[in-house]
């Protein structure tokens, strides 16, 4: 079969994450359990996951897919909630962290540490709430431990900076500090001085802080190590306001391998958020999208950017000429900020509740807004994919909650292991 259907095109991979530590960790192994090349529950999901496909010379991912077959291929995730792992129990059952350890385990490659973890997740908003809301811990004036998902920091969650909109800002009077505990071998601190007078320091362990001062206002990065791997604390504390913390690339012994992944979504998101060039739509508020959070690419070399939006454009009703052109700017930012890399827009699989524009439309926009931005930027490598080829409406079911649905949206831990699987089969196509 070619990835050339009449509704798809291709594109290409990024960081890993390893699987949590501690007692959610036995979740996601077993999700693994069945190998590279199928899911643990093969028997049930085999009907939506494709054997294997294949590629034309001419095909945009055409590049990507010989990266993949030689096993050094990096890859951005934006995305919404789907791609944040909202519905899973921890963001390493979300599929960008199911598909690189399949990936990495199909080259023998060490699967490593977390990989990017942002500064904050949006979907530990989730409720029920998943078993691990997050990776942080975080601390007000007094060092004392806060949740920063009340109302009272909702205007220091920032949602202009750092891959997928989830940076935090520290300010000594407020959200003073931000902690981990975990396994690695060494660690990079990504953030965005707001002033030339920012002031931050960086602790592992019970060692002396490290002060950061970074002096100009821009994106930054500070990395601790290499270490021998063992587990320990890193925080992060504010000295002065104005530094927006972006979040941490958590590698255990896996800073050289060939597979990297790193997830940069945000739920709820829809296209038209991620590019200034974009309006709100009428009845979502004023205002633009944000392109600040691109700024942060700067610090990768992906081979492929990948996306994965539509379900909340389908559920507010976004006209589907708007969804076009907002998906056309967002096209534009990715190739102004890394015009080599190859680009795929992933189009999600419909859920349940019906809406009176159809789903197929948005199909149809966000296919032809990658056919119309190929025609004006003909040297670009840019394909679609649709994910609903493979993946029915509710995953085949009439209910909110089945074997691979949280809700009547949202995957479970299953769930995203099946599109896991179908990504990998794409990712991993051959020469026609």
């Amino acid at each position: 079969m070619s990835t050339n259907h009449p509704s798809e095109a291709p594109g290409r991979a990024f960081t890993r994450r390893s699987l949590l530590q501690g007692a959610a960790a036995g979740a996601a192994g077993l999700l693994l359990a069945g190998g590279v090349g199928q899911p643990a529950f093969a028997a049930a999901t085999r009907p939506y996951i494709p054997a294997s496909l294949t590629y034309a010379p001419t095909d945009p991912l055409a590049g990507f897919f010989q990266k993949v077959a030689a096993g050094t291929a990096s890859i951005v995730f934006n995305g919404d909630s789907i791609t944040e792992a909202y519905g899973a129990a921890n963001p390493q059952e979300g599929y960008p962290a199911l598909l690189l350890d399949r990936l990495r385990r199909s080259k023998q490659q060490p699967l490593g540490g977390l990989g990017y973890v942002p500064a904050r997740y949006q979907f530990s908003g989730a409720v029920p709430k998943p078993v691990t809301a997050t990776y942080l811990t975080y601390y007000g004036p007094s060092d004392n431990v806060i949740d920063i998902q009340a109302n009272t920091y909702a205007l220091k969650r920032s949602t202009q900076e750092g891959l997928g909109r989830r940076s935090l800002l520290l300010e000594k009077g407020i959200i003073k500090a931000t902690s981990f505990t975990q396994k690695f071998t060494s660690v990079r601190v990504s953030y965005r001085a707001q002033t030339t007078a920012t002031v931050f320091f960086v602790q592992i362990g019970s060692a002396a802080p490290q002060k950061v001062t970074p002096a100009s206002i821009a994106e930054g990065q500070l990395t601790l190590g290499p270490f021998s791997s063992a587990v320990r604390t890193v925080k992060v504390t504010a000295e002065t306001s104005g530094v927006y913390l972006e979040g941490f690339d958590i590698y255990d012994g896996d800073e050289a391998a060939g597979f990297h992944a790193v997830e940069s979504s945000q739920s709820g998101s829809m296209t038209w958020q991620f590019s200034a060039a974009s309006g709100a739509p009428v009845g979502l508020g004023t205002g633009t999208g944000s392109s600040g959070w691109a700024n942060s690419l700067v610090r990768y070399e992906p081979d492929l950017i990948a996306s994965m939006w539509g379900t909340n454009d389908y559920a507010n009703q976004i006209p589907p000429t708007d969804v076009k052109q907002h998906t056309m700017n967002y096209l534009a930012l990715m190739h102004a900020k890394k015009p080599t890399a190859t680009k795929l827009v992933i189009m999600p699989y419909e859920f349940g509740a019906k809406r009176t524009l159809p789903w197929s439309d948005y199909v149809k926009a966000q296919n032809d807004a990658v056919k119309d931005f190929v025609t004006a930027n003909p040297t670009a490598k840019v394909g679609f994919f649709n994910l609903g080829t493979y993946i029915p409406k509710y995953f085949g079911a009439a209910s909110a909650t089945t074997e691979f649905m949280s809700d009547g949206i949202h995957p479970n831990s299953h769930g995203y292991d099946v599109i896991a699987a179908i990504l990998y089969v794409y990712f991993t196509s051959k020469p026609a």
